[in-house]
């Protein structure tokens, strides 16, 4: 990975090695997954991370920036696509933009539902990309962040 996730990160889900960083000084929050997209990383997303996002920004009024780095996804799980796009809609509220990375090795179904994910969230006028290279974001933020 970018020099930017080579620190430990915020936030390690025990059940299944999802992994997040919060960069307060961007209130941006990275998180990569470690596996296939189950309902235990959607929880892990949805509940702690989340959860680390109200208490850091959320509360403080400010508008967060979402990278996801779901290149290890091969599959998912129906559940947690569910879960994903209902944390989407209660979140729209504080989210600034969603920039997410797919493998490109991704199965045509895998794009196809992160495509229908993401176009049921833009309905609600959220700024959420697919990426092809999540590498300039990093850069980006490298830049910005004081390390």
């Amino acid at each position: 990975m970018t020099p930017l996730l080579e620190a430990p990160p915020t936030l390690v889900d025990p059940a299944s090695g999802t992994r997040a960083w919060f960069f307060d000084e961007v209130c941006t929050v990275v998180d990569q997954t470690v596996g296939n997209m189950t309902a235990e990383v959607a929880t892990f997303l949805t509940g702690p991370m989340e959860g680390e996002v109200q208490r850091r920004y959320v509360r403080a009024g400010k508008k967060v920036r979402f990278v996801h780095d779901w290149r290890s996804c091969a599959t998912y799980d129906a559940k947690a696509r569910e879960q994903l796009i209902d944390w989407g809609r209660k979140s729209r509220g504080h989210v600034q933009q969603v920039s997410v990375q797919l493998s490109k090795d991704a199965s045509p179904f895998i794009r196809i539902a992160a495509a229908t994910g993401i176009s049921v969230l833009r309905v609600t006028r959220m700024q959420i990309e697919l990426v092809d290279d999540l590498r300039p974001i990093i850069h980006e933020l490298s830049a910005l962040t004081p390390r």
